[in-house]
């Protein structure tokens, strides 16, 4: 049985950099965030937004209170503010700069689950005052420090996620209730706050529909016909959907040629197990038909996750031509090229790119070779 030993994050490090500006902590709910910033931050006053008697003063945009409700910390005891879940507030970034320019004694730390408000009304408020860091689920390797596993199976990470939340849980059918609970309940929780989608079981179709085509091209005419929308609901609906870090999608690498596809994006989930709660479907990934799509999608969100956490500077993308000519995942740096396919068995790559593009290395990414590959991500020489 896998369990959580420790809660220690790679994130860590980067939230406790010296910075004079305010600490912008996004990231799905229910994957540590609070428990990261209060081991960080022990000496904070912690205010959790959506259970706070506070809310009515930050909501009223009233400089003078919101100062005054601040100025009432006891100072000798507090040396860090954390607004907690501050998605819930008309203006999270008005109630930050009032902090940041009033209350300078203090270091600010503001967190929340969706960037649909947060960064747009952070962005105009803060502008300059602010660093953003992004958290996700656990990572391969946070997973490994976590538990103490040298090798945590990737099976059972395809099949229900990387949320800390499911970890200790022994029972199968208690981390499906899990899962499943996650998603109803709490995942979707702040687009039903928010208000800002009008036909939520709509959204919920396209979430659906989506979490079927995990490592396809996106194909918004026909989600939209199929659930009888139009096109361009579709592709707001899957702004959405990224903004609060359900899914992301990649692009397409290209350099305009005729033969490459330029437009369509790809779907894929943050986590496996949110993706197989959607569907119900939690029977065993190597007897599935979408082994391969899961396996590419954890490889390629492990991918994403070592690239931000250790600053690599890859640009992320597939490859693909109108003749059906594919790479899984181009990593792109300087002007130079790393084709990677991901299979679940040996495999070739096809030699079609590195013939397109110079200064290009491959390498086939399958589950037994996945932990030499991750673990040297950070120190990979693209030549």
């Amino acid at each position: 049985m896998q369990k959580i030993i420790n809660q220690d994050r790679i994130i860590q490090d980067e939230l406790l950099k010296p910075t004079d500006k305010v600490l912008v902590l996004l990231g799905p709910r229910q994957i540590g965030k609070t428990t990261l910033l209060k081991n960080s931050f022990p000496d904070s006053t912690y205010i959790n937004i959506e259970k706070s008697d506070y809310i009515d003063v930050l909501n009223s945009r009233d400089t003078n209170k919101i100062k005054e409700l601040f100025d009432s910390l006891d100072k000798s005891q507090t040396k860090s503010i954390i607004l907690d879940e501050v998605q819930r507030l008309k203006d999270p970034g008005l109630v930050a700069k009032v902090i940041y320019d009033e209350l300078k004694e203090y270091k600010l730390i503001i967190s929340g689950s969706s960037a649909l408000e947060i960064a747009n009304t952070a962005s105009e408020s803060l502008a300059g005052r602010k660093k953003t860091i992004l958290m996700y689920p656990l990572s391969y390797r946070e997973l490994q420090i976590q538990t103490n596993q040298l090798e945590p199976s990737i099976n059972q990470i395809m099949l229900y996620g990387l949320y800390p939340g499911q970890i200790n849980i022994s029972s199968p059918s208690q981390k499906e209730e899990y899962l499943i609970e996650l998603v109803d309940s709490i995942i979707l929780k702040d687009i039903y706050y928010l208000n800002i989608v009008k036909n939520t079981k709509n959204l919920i179709a396209v979430l659906k529909l989506l979490a079927y085509q995990v490592g396809q091209l996106v194909n918004y005419s026909e989600i939209a016909d199929r659930i009888g929308i139009s096109r361009i609901t579709v592709v707001d609906y899957i702004e959405i959907l990224k903004k609060s870090y359900i899914i992301f999608t990649l692009a397409p690498y290209t350099n305009k040629r005729r033969d490459e596809i330029g437009k369509t994006e790809k779907v894929y989930f943050y986590d496996l197990g949110v993706r197989n709660a959607l569907i119900n479907d939690f029977s065993p990934v190597e007897y599935r038909k979408d082994y391969g799509n899961l396996f590419e999608n954890f490889v390629i969100a492990e991918v994403m996750k070592a690239n931000y956490y250790n600053k690599l500077r890859y640009n992320l993308n597939f490859w693909r031509t109108k003749w059906g000519s594919e790479v899984d995942l181009v990593l792109t740096k300087d002007g130079q090229h790393k084709a990677i396919e991901i299979k679940t068995r040996k495999g070739k790559i096809t030699k079609t790119f590195k013939d397109t593009y110079e200064n290009t290395e491959e390498e086939i990414v399958t589950v037994d070779k996945f932990k030499e590959f991750i673990s040297r991500l950070s120190t990979i020489n693209i030549i």
